[in-house]
């Protein structure tokens, strides 16, 4: 099937083509008619040969082109093959090239559901799995691409403390644990929450909620619920050192801090910080700290002076191919710590767990023997 440039170029052929032998005609007749006519000064024109040209030259070129028509398209994409043949391995090469070295090139020519699927296929070709590949690219699209706001140089610092209230020990006994954040980010949203529940649902609802900053489960004891103002308080949160305003609401098992953060800007990144108080059972002899957005630089430090505390353990969840570093100084210093820092990106859901050993559960054992 003809395009509308060819169309048009045959036409114009057959319309120049028909206008020379008409010309070319009349210049005949026009010859033919002076000699008749015995006009001497006409015939001193060279119409008969000029007209002769033309229209030979208009009948010829409408012959040529419609004899020519089929010879003409199958030589040029003769041709056409045979430069793409050529050229081929140049053109293939420069569009990897381009796309491997200038990426955002990539993004303007193909859509979001193209450049997965394109991932998707150089994953199982480096894997040598395809249904690896998807599965594994499907869960990382989940984890990172779209809403999910990064965290670099992401720092928590707990200090642990003995609670003043009853009972000081047994059963119900407490531990205050002071945790600082630090981190750089984008701001996605002017507001964040803190919230702590006692509903298993709810806690799960909120650490995946995009919306909620920190979420922490409490199991209510004896008169201590999630909605107990000692159980939970936001103590503050700060934006590149500027303090922001913090409100406390409460509700049937649970209550919510609201910091405002005014006006953001996306594209700029900062540093957020914020320290919050929360009760832990020194029974359950575990602290979780988990990381709900990736985050490239990771350390998680605890303090336990004071705590009648034997020892303390570290169990990382850690998602990345890097070993994490610890440090410690034992129960019996001074000023008791332990610390994992990882270098390097980690994906949601990963942390760190902090499990301890108490005194009075091991000397007991140790006088028997």
């Amino acid at each position: 099937m003809q395009g509308p440039l060819q169309r048009l170029y045959r036409t114009q052929l057959a319309l120049l083509a028909t206008i020379v032998t008409v010309l070319g005609l009349a210049l005949m007749l026009a010859a033919h008619l002076a000699a008749e006519a015995g006009a001497a000064w006409l015939r001193s024109f060279p119409l008969t040969d000029v007209g002769s040209a033309l229209f030979t030259t208009g009948l010829i070129a409408i012959f040529f082109e419609y004899l020519n028509q089929t010879d003409a398209e199958e030589r040029a994409n003769e041709r056409l093959r045979r430069t793409l043949k050529e050229e081929a391995p140049a053109i293939r090469d420069a569009v990897v090239d381009g796309f491997a070295f200038a990426p955002d090139a990539l993004t303007e020519v193909a859509s979001d559901k193209t450049l997965d699927r394109i991932v998707e296929n150089c994953l199982a070709i480096r894997l040598g799995d395809a249904q690896l590949a998807s599965d594994v690219y499907r869960d990382l699209r989940q984890q990172v691409i779209g809403d999910h706001p990064r965290w670099r140089d992401a720092r928590v610092s707990v200090a642990l403390a003995p609670w003043l209230g009853e009972p000081r020990q047994g059963h119900g006994s407490m531990f205050v644990a002071t945790v600082r954040w630090e981190y750089r980010t984008k701001l996605s949203t002017s507001v964040m929450r803190f919230s702590c529940v006692s509903d298993l649902d709810q806690f799960r609802e909120l650490s995946s909620d995009p919306t909620s900053t920190t979420a922490w489960f409490f199991e209510p004891i004896n008169e201590l619920t999630a909605a107990s103002p000692e159980v939970f308080e936001l103590v503050n949160l700060s934006v590149e050192g500027e303090a922001k305003p913090v409100r406390r609401s409460t509700r049937r098992g649970g209550q919510t801090y609201s910091a405002q953060l005014g006006d953001v800007n996306p594209e700029n990144e900062v540093t957020v910080s914020y320290t919050f108080r929360v009760l832990v059972q020194q029974h359950g002899h575990v602290l979780h700290l988990d990381l709900a957005q990736p985050t490239e630089n990771f350390t998680a430090e605890l303090w336990y002076g004071d705590c009648g505390i034997r020892h303390v353990s570290v169990l990382d969840y850690l998602s990345g191919p890097r070993k994490p570093r610890y440090s410690r100084l034992e129960a019996s210093a001074p000023t008791p710590r332990v610390e994992v820092a990882y270098d390097g990106w980690t994906l949601p859901k990963g942390g760190v767990a902090f499990v301890w050993v108490l005194d009075r559960e091991v000397e007991p054992i140790a006088a028997t023997e």
